[in-house]
C-alpha cells in the first residue's frame, strides 16, 4: 500500500506541475489571440482610407525600430522593423520571386508604351 500510496502522490505531483505549465501556455496564446483579433478590427478601420494621418499611426504602430544603413552592391540599404500594437512585428516574405508582368499602356490610337520591371528600376 505504501509503494502505490508513493508512486500515486508522485504522479500527482507531476501532473499538477504539467497542469500549471500547461495553464500559463494557454494564457499566453489567450492573450495572443485576444491581441490578433484586437488589431484585425483596428486594421479594418482603416481599410478604405485615403490617406495615412497621426492617429492611424497611434493605433496600429507601436514602435519603428530604424537598423544601421548597409551598402549592399553599391546602393545603400536600410532596414526598418515595425512593431504592431497587439500583434509585434511580422516577417513579410521576400516578394522578388513572384513573376513580374509587363505593363502595356494604350496612349492614343496606334501609339503604345510598354514598360518592364528592368527599365522601371533604371
Amino acid at each position: 500500500f505504501s509503494k502505490m500510496n508513493k508512486q500515486y502522490e508522485d504522479e500527482q505531483s507531476d501532473l499538477s506541475g504539467r497542469i500549471k505549465i500547461l495553464r500559463t501556455e494557454l494564457d499566453k496564446e489567450s492573450h495572443r489571440t485576444a491581441g490578433t483579433d484586437m488589431f484585425i478590427a483596428t486594421v479594418r478601420k482603416y481599410t478604405r482610407a485615403r490617406k495615412l494621418t497621426p492617429s492611424m499611426l497611434n493605433e496600429l504602430i507601436n514602435h519603428i525600430e530604424v537598423h544601421q544603413a548597409e551598402k549592399v552592391n553599391g546602393v545603400y540599404v536600410q532596414k526598418l522593423t515595425i512593431h504592431y500594437n497587439c500583434i509585434g512585428s511580422i516577417e513579410i516574405p521576400d516578394v522578388s520571386s513572384l513573376p513580374e508582368p509587363d505593363v502595356l499602356i494604350q496612349t492614343r490610337k496606334g501609339v503604345a508604351v510598354s514598360y518592364s520591371q528592368a527599365q522601371m528600376a533604371g
